[in-house]
């Protein structure tokens, strides 16, 4: 081995891609997240309207007001996460507390007689995703190390285009493979793996040089413990997406109810992934491996909808709404560090550096990602002001969303992948409201929605139930919301794909106070 010992630093700009399957689920996925009176009724509102997280279902929804009003809402959230590795579980907890939503809605009565007898102009903030989560996880995985990894992005690439030239420090190097077409990120994965000693060369035919610039092939330089390889991976993200919604609705002849809705979307998310690989065996040019991963997306997005309201008559209405893709503008930054303790000639330790005083920092150029759109249909039933029972069924079609420019190589690919791993995924929602007096009301919902993947099922359920308090003038609501979500999570996106089992359970209590103007 040329050194015993190598860490990694870097800041700079490239042109290249790392985007994944889980960027286009993440941006694209939706919550139940809003007022106290939504989340109670289990967002069953799509022909309910009267509220602010109403009309973001269905634009329509705030022409149902009958005086105009402001409200805020304040969530507590605690989630627990369960991990499983290789038939080892982890729990962890954590607790948030956070303004969940803000908004206003201006009602104007038509009285001349007009056909349009109502005008609604509504304004609303969400905090429709958050994406603080973590969790760990540990086990022995019998089969697949890291190596795997490293090996998946440097098999067939010349190792000239893998390690650095002579005289070239590592950030040139680096740097050099960033910007040079037809290598980029995949390249600077095999030269992490091949300057940080997880990998060998395999001489050519005839040839016992390892350092020939014309090798592609490439062999592991870690050997699997006596039971395999004890990983540590300890997940963290925070952030979240933001929802700035301008709502216009209006009423034609006291049976229909027609609105419009122009969304904006802000999002900041960050993760930081610390992966450990030990317990090698003997044989092992390894001792110990940490591969740190962090990464930061900033992005913004627009997307529009229509909706409407049929009001059948004094108890029954059907609604109907559509929302466009979700166009994002995205950019992210990406920091790497690869620390191996190596085994050096005479089976002696060298002396490691810490992995969190600096590692590599990767801009990447804006992109454009299309989130899929929805197709909403609603019915509900009131009875003498005194009981509301609603029903909502929506379709998302995960499959059609797409990272921009498609005739990109790299996006075409990931497109590929998209149409092959995700489906349509139904949601079915139940809501009801039973008023025990003027003052106070009783709710109860259900959410479920069906897989978005193929392969691994992720599908979600939710129930919620609340009350709500009628002061005349302002209004308390409160509810409580439970969720399991279980899905599965692989340690890396190629290579290394064995999967964590994650068992999710969030219990969120919603606050909100309305105010009539």
């Amino acid at each position: 081995m040329k050194k015993s010992f190598f860490f990694l630093l870097l800041s700079f700009c490239v042109q290249t891609n790392a985007q994944t399957l889980s960027d286009a689920l993440r941006y694209g996925q939706n919550s139940l997240a809003g007022s106290a009176r939504y989340t109670a009724m289990g967002g069953a509102f799509g022909a309910v309207g009267g509220d602010f997280s109403a009309f973001e279902v269905n634009p329509a929804g705030s022409s149902v007001f009958g005086f105009s009003e402001i409200a805020g809402s304040l969530n507590f959230i605690s989630t627990t996460n369960a991990a499983t590795y290789f038939g080892n579980t982890i729990d962890e907890n954590a607790n948030d507390l956070a303004i969940g939503h803000l908004g206003a809605v201006f009602v104007l009565n038509e009285e001349s007689g007009s056909n349009w007898s109502k005008l609604s102009i509504g304004f609303n903030y969400n905090k429709s995703v958050n994406y603080d989560n973590s969790f760990t996880a540990e086990g022995t995985n019998p089969n697949n190390g890291i190596d795997q990894y490293f090996l998946f992005y440097a098999q067939g690439k010349y190792l000239s285009d893998i390690s650095q030239l002579d005289g070239e420090s590592f950030n040139e190097a680096f740097n050099d493979i960033g910007e040079r077409e037809g290598l980029g990120y995949p390249a600077q994965q095999g030269l992490f793996g091949y300057e940080g000693y997880v990998i060998n060369p395999i001489p050519l035919a005839g040839s016992d040089d390892p350092t020939d610039a014309n090798i592609r092939d490439y062999s592991s330089n870690t050997q699997a413990g006596t039971r395999g390889y004890t990983h540590q991976y300890a997940h963290t993200s925070l952030g979240q997406s933001k929802r700035y919604t301008i709502n216009i609705s209006g009423v034609f002849k006291e049976k229909f109810y027609l609105g419009f809705n122009i969304n904006h979307f802000n999002i900041e998310y960050s993760e930081l992934i610390n992966f450990r690989e030990y317990n090698y065996g003997s044989q092992s040019g390894l001792r110990d491996l940490n591969f740190e991963n962090e990464l930061i997306t900033i992005g913004r997005g627009n997307s529009f909808q229509l909706g409407a309201i049929y009001k059948f008559d004094q108890n029954l209405r059907f609604g109907i709404s559509l929302e466009s893709p979700t166009y994002y503008r995205l950019s992210d930054r990406v920091r790497q560090s690869l620390v191996t303790e190596v085994v050096d000639a005479n089976g002696a330790f060298t002396q490691t550096l810490d992995p969190t005083a600096s590692g590599i920092e990767t801009f990447f150029p804006e992109y454009q990602y299309n989130s899929p759109g929805s197709i909403r249909g609603s019915v509900a039933y009131i009875y003498k002001d005194k009981a509301v029972l609603s029903l909502d069924y929506s379709v998302r079609d995960f499959s059609s969303a797409k990272f921009i420019p498609k005739d990109d190589a790299f996006f075409r690919s990931l497109n590929q992948q998209i149409g092959q791993e995700f489906q349509s995924s139904q949601q079915l929602q139940l809501g009801g409201e039973y008023r025990l007096n003027p003052f106070i009301s009783l709710r109860a919902g259900y959410w479920a929605q069906t897989a978005s993947k193929i392969i691994l099922d992720n599908q979600l359920e939710i129930i919620s139930a609340g009350a709500g308090f009628n002061f005349g003038a302002s209004n308390l609501d409160v509810a409580l919301q439970m969720r399991n979500t279980t899905d599965k999570q692989a340690l890396f996106s190629n290579g290394l794909t064995d999967r964590i089992g994650l068992d999710r359970d969030d219990f969120n209590l919603v606050f909100t106070y309305r105010l009539k103007l």
